[in-house]
């Protein structure tokens, strides 16, 4: 596809990108340009790619080590001349047509987002994944995407180079949340997100609560460091400050606060279980949901505030 490339920061991803590449490959039409720009892989990552250029001669490899996901998606930006530029993350499968998809829905203004589809194996990853995509958002609908509403990076992004430049481009300094971060730069710079059902992300959710602590530890840090969600994370610390107070309370010998506190958690639970069961339906997975909810939250919680002390300041380059 002329004058479009396909940008992919990636890190330890040696086992995964394989797949990504042949979906890229088998794009249609072919791309003239895929950008995989390493961050200092040390599983092998570096080499597959040098042996994947043999076979792929569109793909350019730019080394940055200690690199960002931010500071690689701009690294990879400025490797190439396209004006359009498409970025994916390592880990994902996409289809056939979904470059091209993307690509007829940028431009103008118009910043194109993809739709991402957990590729669940067992029931827990089909819970993760309904926490990570669906827990009380909204579903993928076709056109613009309303409110303050901000795209995950996993979605996969076509915009121009030109938007790019004036959004600042990704936020090199920011350990997570960048895609984020960057959306929102868009919009304030007057580009409009706009979602392309047909240009579709598919990814393996979480594999255990280990993992998913860890993935929203990081996200909280991530939303502290940007300052994005601030008033959903002070929510969340009233809801959990509440239930300690209740808690001591109970242990004191008040048998209402023990009987507050076990009713207010049975409907906070409840209601995810509920909202669940509308999207998985009567599945072994919604015995996973209470124990992620909690897990989601603690992790958020604890990550929110490791990224209050250690503060921020993005610096734009």
């Amino acid at each position: 596809m002329a004058d479009l490339a396909v940008v992919v920061p990636v890190l330890n991803e040696a086992e995964s990108l394989p797949a990504l590449l042949a979906d890229l490959a088998a794009q249609e039409p072919p791309l003239e340009e895929i950008v995989v720009v390493d961050a200092g892989s040390t599983d092998g990552t570096l080499a597959l790619l040098r042996a994947e250029q043999e076979r792929l001669p569109s793909l350019r490899v730019v080394e940055a080590p200690g690199a960002t996901p931010g500071r690689g998606r701009n690294e990879g930006v400025r490797a190439t001349s396209a004006t359009r530029v498409v970025t994916v993350d390592a880990g994902s499968r996409v289809g056939r047509g979904f470059v091209t998809a993307l690509a007829a829905a940028a431009g103008d203004g118009r910043v194109a987002v993809g739709v991402s589809e957990p590729e669940a194996r067992t029931a827990f990853e089909r819970a993760s994944g309904w926490f990570t995509l669906r827990a009380f958002k909204p579903p993928d609908r076709p056109g613009p995407i309303a409110g303050e509403l901000l795209p995950a990076g996993r979605n996969g992004l076509c915009f121009t180079r030109a938007d790019w430049e004036r959004a600042g481009g990704y936020p090199p300094d920011l350990p997570w949340g960048e895609d984020k971060v960057f959306a929102r730069e868009l919009r304030r710079a007057g580009c409009e997100l706009v979602v392309v059902p047909e240009a579709v992300v598919r990814w393996r959710p979480r594999g255990s609560l280990r993992e998913i602590y860890r993935q929203y530890r990081n996200y909280g840090r991530g939303d502290a460091l940007a300052r994005l969600d601030r008033q959903n994370e002070l929510v969340t610390f009233g809801i959990y400050g509440a239930g300690v107070v209740l808690a001591v309370l109970f242990a004191l010998g008040s048998r209402t606060a023990g009987a507050f506190l076990a009713a207010g958690a049975a409907a906070y639970l409840t209601m995810f279980v509920l909202s669940a069961r509308r999207s998985l339906g009567a599945d072994a997975a919604l015995a996973w949901v209470p124990p992620l909810r909690l897990a989601v939250d603690v992790a958020k919680m604890q990550g929110f505030l490791e990224g209050v002390l250690r503060g921020s300041r993005l610096r734009r380059t």
